[in-house]
């Protein structure tokens, strides 16, 4: 067989996999082997890409040597440095191990069945140790492994009947893991514990024209009920040895989806029940917890235990809940953490249910006036206290910015009342509060206590510490010093801190109505280091920035420049790059066209960086303004228009299409003129910008027009007419080609009609191509229709059986 190429192997290995008899298991372990082989010798990635395939056509006929086959290649690949064909180094982006990696496990999910056990540890494995692509994969593996399929589930035609067993097998193999083994694998538990206690079940059904996807609610049979109680029984055990917050949230979040109701609401009453016990079991074990736990932990607990009382199945969930709810009522500490860090605390009476609207800015007020309640209260008699109590706030992990205002302004109030206490706290507890400094700060500023800041700034950016909450402090301050600001900016231009120079940019930008010397003495100057870093991501502290528009539309042609310049590094302009360039464009529409041309040759020098985009498919707003100097602009794209640029029609032609993507009259006219008496060069401009508009019917009288003015002979420019007007852009449909060519042709016909002969005889010949274009089409369709229909059947839609 080795000496077949890769389809003819790929063909005889399928007809053998469907042929049953000892020589052919024999020839089938053979080939086995063969590849075995390459996948231990061969440091290739299309050889080993190739070879996986052909694995995983027979790999269900031998499923155990298929499993070592690609543990063993697993193995491999973690220390394995692919080689690269001639040393072309442009293929390692693509052709990597991950990638390899990925090939092996979907393979492995393919054969779960026949093995789950030693298929779930090498998933596991890679979802523990591998890269975040190598991750995703392994997670979608998790959820055909652990997840409830009706396919698999039930019996009957093209079914398993097997029932929960995979699932046992996957909370057998959790439960035979030792307790530090469970713990280096804890996400991958969790996650497996998640689908287990899925309340729904899912499969896929399919014919030669259609996928059918269909769910159903897991049956709450003994089997299904003991499954679930070991799957909590677990993660009650992962939760006792949990020490992150982020791990006892996650595990919450896991047991709480033993909570959930079936999507499709047909659940039956022993359902309910049975999800009524779980939710029960796990609130009563929060409760259990709950002294013992940390504030925001306690705000997780509340948080999901009134969302699971407010959507109860039973009276048993609510009377648990409620428990958990008086409990918390006895905890004075969480209160006061609930009113000043407690985002997603409750501020409402339970029973009130869905027959009260949360009044949100009644919330807002209560807590705003807590804060400032709880900041006047601290003094000297209570400091000790009112110290421990922040610190302790201060530790809470949230990636969310809403979790924390109320906490903010608790502590600006407090550093405003108190700010020799303030300054005490940020002295001693610095490492404790970093997090939380920039309100102090603001509030210290303020005070009595800024020439010992100011100090203290001194010596933090002699050091390269606390940059970040000096920069915020002055952010939209109009007290700003700007002799602090100057040295923070030497100071991140000295490190190269990219980060911090696009503070700078934002606190210059955020002062810009009061202090607009700031453009050139701060914002300016670091655009220009972060350019010299090839780093645009300075759009992110300010495009969404009222301030920031005024600013640009002030500057000069030194400050466009400089911003543009800066923004040739951007990988794509998007809508946050579009509010930059708005009010560039509105002072000077050309040098953004400029910009773009720079941005076309800078990919060019750089075509090794796939992701970087010149041009983009359609603007947000950009077109708004750049649209209403139609001349201009075509005069710019045409200026850098060459006849042997063959990618024309993809930058400069496409940034027309995304300006004028209606093609309004305007540009219309603008075209028109071009071609009015025009050569040849303006003829191909013309053309290949309207190649890019799919050959809408707008088209059609420019296109006549140059039809009637090309020079006879000229077969190739004749030839990108055609195109043009050939151009169908997106059809659907096992018929779509063919019926967009009939409906070109039928529109066409008008042409025929036309006093000018050229344009006559070019309908006349365009329209008999098209209805053979259809006719071909048709049989292509028919062809492939009776390929399908073979390969996967035909659903009769009125019983469901195929």
């Amino acid at each position: 067989m080795s000496s077949l190429d890769t389809t003819s192997k790929m063909r005889v290995l399928k007809q053998l996999a469907k042929t049953q008899g000892e020589k052919v298991t024999r020839a089938l372990e053979k080939e086995a082997h063969r590849i075995g082989n390459v996948f231990k010798t061969d440091a290739r990635f299309d050889i080993l890409y190739e070879h996986i395939g052909l694995l995983d056509v027979f790999a269900f006929r031998i499923p155990d040597i298929a499993i070592d086959l690609c543990e063993q290649l697993l193995d491999r690949l973690d220390r394995l440095k692919l080689a690269q064909p001639n040393g072309d180094e442009r293929g390692s982006r693509y052709e990597t191990s991950e990638r390899l990696t990925t090939a092996v496990l979907d393979l492995l999910v393919r054969i779960r069945l026949f093995r789950i056990r030693k298929v779930l540890g090498l998933v596991v494995r890679a979802y523990t140790h591998g890269t975040e692509e190598v991750r995703k994969k392994a997670g979608e593996g998790f959820e055909r492994i652990s997840g409830f399929n009706i396919d698999t589930f039930y019996s009957g035609e093209n079914r398993a009947g097997l029932g929960p067993a995979p699932q046992f097998e996957v909370i057998g193999w959790l439960e035979s893991l030792d307790r530090r083994s469970l713990n280096e694998d804890f996400d991958a538990a969790v996650a497996l514990c998640t689908n287990l206690l899925s309340p729904n079940m899912t499969g896929t059904s399919w014919d030669y024209k259609s996928v059918t996807w269909s769910s159903t609610a897991v049956p709450a049979t003994t089997q299904i009920i003991e499954l679930r109680q070991r799957a909590l029984g677990l993660l009650k055990k992962l939760y006792v040895d949990a020490h992150k917050i982020r791990d006892k949230q996650s595990l919450i979040n896991a047991m709480m989806a033993s909570s959930r109701m079936p999507d499709r609401q047909e659940g039956s009453v022993e359902i309910a029940r049975m999800i009524s016990d779980n939710t029960v079991d796990v609130m009563t074990f929060l409760e259990y917890r709950l002294p013992q736990e940390s504030l925001q932990i306690v705000q997780k607990i509340e948080h999901d235990v009134y969302w699971r009382f407010y959507h109860a199945p039973t009276d048993a969930v609510r009377s648990a809940a409620l428990k958990i709810r008086d409990l918390l009522k006895s905890q004075s500490e969480y209160s006061i953490y609930r009113d000043l860090v407690g985002f997603n605390g409750i501020f409402r009476r339970w029973e009130d249910g869905s027959q009260v609207t949360t009044d949100f800015a009644a919330i807002e007020e209560y807590r705003a006036g807590k804060a400032k309640e709880y900041a006047y209260t601290i003094d000297d008699s209570n400091w000790a206290v009112w110290r421990a109590r922040i610190i302790s706030f201060c530790q809470t992990e949230s990636d969310d910015l809403a979790t924390f205002p109320k906490f903010y302004s608790f502590l600006e109030h407090f550093a405003d009342h108190r700010p020799d206490l303030a300054f005490l706290l940020v002295q001693e507890n610095l490492d404790k509060v970093r997090p939380f400094i920039i309100p102090l700060l603001r509030g210290l500023w303020r005070s009595a206590r800024r020439p010992e800041l100011l100090d203290l700034f001194e010596q933090w950016i002699r050091d390269g510490v606390n940059l970040y909450a000096i920069s915020k402090l002055f952010w939209s301050n109009k007290d700003l010093d700007e002799g602090v600001l100057v040295n923070l900016l030497g100071r991140f231009i000295l490190d190269e801190n990219r980060a911090g120079l696009g503070l700078i940019i934002g606190t210059a930008t955020s002062n810009y109505a009061d202090r607009q010397d700031l453009l050139n003495t701060l914002a300016l100057p670091a655009i220009e280091a972060l350019t010299a870093l090839e780093d645009a991501r300075w759009i992110n502290e300010i495009w969404y920035s009222p301030e920031a528009r005024k600013m640009f539309s002030d500057m000069d042609e030194h400050g466009r420049q400089t911003v543009l310049a800066g923004l040739l590094y951007l990988h794509r302009v998007d809508y946050h790059a579009e509010e930059i360039l708005i009010p560039l464009a509105q002072r000077d529409p050309i040098s953004v066209m400029n910009f773009f041309r720079e941005r076309m040759r800078f990919q060019e020098l750089r075509q090794s960086e796939d992701m970087y985009e010149a041009v983009p498919y359609g603007f947000h707003q950009l077109n708004g303004t750049l649209n209403q100097y139609p001349d201009a602009v075509v005069d710019a794209v045409y200026s850098w228009f060459d006849e042997k640029d063959y990618l024309f029609q993809f930058r400069g032609g496409r940034l027309l299409q995304a300006i004028f993507p209606e093609f309004p009259e305007p540009f219309a006219e603008t075209l028109a003129r071009i071609i009015q008496h025009g050569n040849r060069r303006d003829f191909a401009f013309v053309t290949s910008v309207l190649r890019t508009y799919d050959g809408q019917s707008f088209l059609y009288e420019i296109v006549k027009d140059i039809i009637a003015s090309i020079p006879d002979g000229d077969a190739e420019l004749l030839e990108e007419i055609s195109a043009v007007v050939a151009s169908n852009g997106v059809v659907s449909g096992e018929y779509g080609y063919v019926t967009a060519y009939l409906e070109k042709a039928e529109a066409l016909r008008m042409w025929l009609d036309d006093p000018r002969e050229k344009v006559r005889l070019f309908a006349d010949r365009f329209i008999q191509d098209l209805k053979r274009a259809s006719e071909s089409e048709r049989r292509r369709a028919d062809e492939s229709i009776a390929l399908r229909k073979h390969a996967y059947g035909e659903r009769n839609h009125e019983d469901g059986e195929t």
